[in-house]
């Protein structure tokens, strides 16, 4: 036999410190089915601390649920759960109980919670030594009438024993004879698990292991304990000893199993030390299970995801692997030849499941999978086909994961880019969440277009299904009306690509929303804010600007007219005062649209070197060349700006300022002044040097005296 070394044995968490689909809100693209028996439905690394407390609270959840249950039968009451949960774990309510028994079991209970509950506190009650407690539970067994009541001494006193260090295993000795007079209850799993628990304890370490591999069953509730304990098998020669105590082929593959759960065991070795023994063995196909759903990351579109799974050595394997029931080895190569793109073979496989298991869920997704991997190109027809296949797995009734959906129009996505099908290629990635953010004055305009137009394809009727349901947007007689949120949406745009008069002549609320800054000022500070008041509604500052425009044509020449019209370019952009009229989320530390951003500051750039070209005052003259150097700056942060990476390629692009962090860091000045730029600073220190207004600026600007010293230097 092949050893297996002990470093894979041992693990790094902390102890005690249709079928079902996935959850809706499983973030991951997983296209099997759950299964019943234990560990089978838990994707994820099992020694991570944060996997065993999720499977901890779900078992005692369970658990109280369970023994809550058995309580409303034992009492044979009408009493709500609610109610017997007051009386049992809170001890309230306790009139509603008549049989004295049962009362004095409770007040004992309540007695020895002391010692076996973490941070129990309770001023009224009277600690009792633990000794005490541990006899007047054994000598309740003797007198309580109800066997149901004895188990749950025994219980209470065992576990006392084992957690005081007693001896745990002498009461279990004594007493187990119980566990055969008591039919079916949760309080056998308790003290199976105690009893393991307590034999470890007791250095018997390769008989509790084993014992508690017997509550790996889905029948048992607390299953979960017998991978978690299976870490203090830390040899070759326990394993050995552990392998001897099982009494069949079934234990001995069920350890197996068992072993194969850890993340750093080899899987396909122990595939073959289960087939070995039993071929047939139900732990094969629960090994072959957990690793084919493990390797479904597969599918996830995130990048920080490593696609190391041993494909290539699972088909070697498989391949000559043969059973009575050959279900779970056909599905696995099937979905490992998918993996490896041997999408023919892939093909083959699922055909022949689908014609042995007819209708059934599970492999009519798989074989969906492979179609829409198979694609090369796509066109309506091609739409309709996806669309009524997608239907088809989607409409089962206990199918409640969106993963089949989503990964359709992930593939959508790719086959549209390839495409260059740009508009249906942001409607895939935007099919669950098309927010206000997500559109481009272009986008907006073709999505306007596409609600208005007959739907060609099933996939347009249902990209617009979803989008009106979430968007609220309205068709009355064919007529198209953008919802309240849209229609805010489409004059930030227009006013971001400086389409004024379209903007003012959008009938929106938005235009009654209030500018906290003036756009047409500019100051010496870099963002042009000053002061606190809304002197401007949106509406307000249209007309005003639309009047500006039209002054212009009438004299270009203008220095007032040109220096406002220049000064409300720049505030419109990401570095100035009314950047928010212009976009729907503004981010803090990155702009979104690059493009946009460089025609902002290019034409505000040319409006104010026209003012400075006329203008007559020096003062004046000083302060608009100060304002071309902040906008010669912020094309710097434009043109040099770094685009973000996302984990998620769904996540829309945004650029980072180079200066963002860093406006001290010297070595960007360095950049700036390598790359040519900073021609109106100097300018401002050799024309304006003597002005009021340059030692306002030198006193104010730390970006000017930045510049300069390094300049010098």
């Amino acid at each position: 036999m092949i050893k297996i070394l002990s470093f894979i044995l041992i693990f790094n968490i902390a102890l005690f410190s249709c079928a079902t689909s996935w959850d809706e809100n499983d973030k991951s693209f997983l296209f099997l089915e759950k299964r019943e028996q234990a560990f089978s439905n838990t994707p994820k690394n099992l020694k991570h601390p944060s996997v065993y407390n999720e499977l901890k609270y779900k078992y005692e959840k369970k658990s109280k649920e369970e023994n809550l249950k058995e309580w409303q039968k034992h009492l044979k009451t009408s009493i709500d759960i609610k109610t017997i949960e007051q009386i049992v774990y809170k001890r309230e309510n306790l009139e509603l109980i008549k049989n004295q028994e049962i009362l004095e079991y409770l007040n004992f209970v309540q007695k020895q919670e002391q010692h076996v509950i973490n941070h129990y506190y309770s001023k009224k009650q009277v600690k009792i030594k633990k000794e005490v407690l541990i006899k007047n539970a054994l000598e309740k067994i003797n007198t309580v009438k109800s066997s149901w009541l004895k188990l749950r001494y025994f219980y209470l006193g065992l576990r006392l024993a084992h957690y005081s260090k007693l001896n745990s295993l002498e009461i279990y000795d004594k007493y187990k004879y119980l566990l055969d007079i008591v039919d079916k209850t949760i309080v056998k799993d308790w003290i199976h698990a105690i009893y393991a628990g307590a034999l470890i304890q007791n250095r018997n370490v390769e008989l509790g292991v084993y014992e508690f591999s017997k509550l790996f069953d889905k029948s048992n509730i607390n299953w979960y304990l017998s991978y978690y304990n299976f870490n203090y098998i830390k040899t070759d020669a326990q394993w050995q000893k552990l392998l001897s105590l099982a009494k069949n082929n079934d234990e001995k593959t069920k350890l197996y199993a068992i072993r194969a759960l850890n993340k750093n065991s080899n899987k396909i070795e122990e595939l073959k030390n289960i087939y070995k023994i039993d071929k047939n063995s139900k732990w094969f196909d629960f090994v072959l299970y957990k690793a084919l759903l493990n390797s479904q990351h597969y599918f996830d579109t995130f990048d920080i995801y490593v696609r190391n799974f041993q494909t290539k050595e699972f088909l070697e394997y498989l391949k000559d692997v043969k059973k009575d029931d050959m279900y779970m080895i056909n599905l696995s190569l099937a979905y490992f030849n998918l993996y490896e793109r041997n999408l023919k073979e892939a093909f083959i496989i699922g055909k022949k499941l689908d014609n042995d298991y007819p209708n059934n869920h599970e492999i009519e997704t798989l074989n969906y999978i492979i179609y829409l991997n198979s694609l090369e190109k796509i066109d309506l027809k091609t739409e309709d086909i996806i669309y009524e296949k997608l239907e088809k797995v989607t409409t089962c009734k206990d199918h409640h994961s969106s993963a089949i959906h989503n990964y359709t129009f992930v593939i959508l996505e790719k086959l549209y880019k390839k495409q260059n099908n740009k508009f249906k290629e942001f409607l895939s990635q935007k099919v669950n969440y098309l927010n206000e953010s997500s559109f481009t004055l272009d986008l907006l305009n073709q999505f306007k277009t596409f609600i208005q137009t007959k739907s060609k394809s099933k996939i347009e009727k249902h990209f617009k299904n979803k989008f009106l349901e979430q968007n609220k947007i309205k068709l009355n007689n064919k007529t198209f009306s953008l919802a309240h949120s849209l229609l805010s949406t489409e004059t930030a745009l227009l006013i971001n690509n400086l389409n004024f008069k379209e903007a003012r002549e959008i009938e929106s609320e938005y235009l009654d929303k209030y500018i906290k800054f003036n756009p047409f000022n500019s100051f010496i500070k870099g963002n042009n804010r000053s002061g606190n008041k809304d002197t401007y509604t949106i509406r307000k500052f249209l007309d005003k600007i639309l009047i500006i425009e039209k002054e212009l044509k009438k004299n270009p020449n203008s220095v007032m007219d040109n220096y406002l019209y220049a000064s409300a370019l720049f505030n419109l952009s990401y570095f100035g005062n009314s950047n928010n009229i212009t976009t729907i989320y503004r981010s803090n530390y990155s702009f979104v649209n690059k493009k946009v951003e460089l025609l902002k500051i290019n034409k505000s750039i040319k409006f104010y070197e026209k003012a400075l070209k006329y203008a007559k005052n020096k003062e004046f003259k000083a302060k608009i060349t100060y304002m071309l150097a902040k906008s010669e700056l912020s094309l710097f942060d434009i043109n040099f700006a770094k685009k973000n990476s996302y984990y998620n390629p769904s996540f829309q692009d945004s650029y980072n300022a180079s200066r963002k962090w860093g406006y001290t860091k010297n070595k960007i000045y360095l950049e700036y002044i390598d790359n040519n730029y900073g021609k109106y600073f100097d300018k401002l220190k050799k024309d304006y040097k003597n002005t009021k207004y340059y030692e306002e600026v030198i006193k104010e600007c730390a970006n000017l005296r930045i510049y300069q010293k390094r300049k010098d230097k």
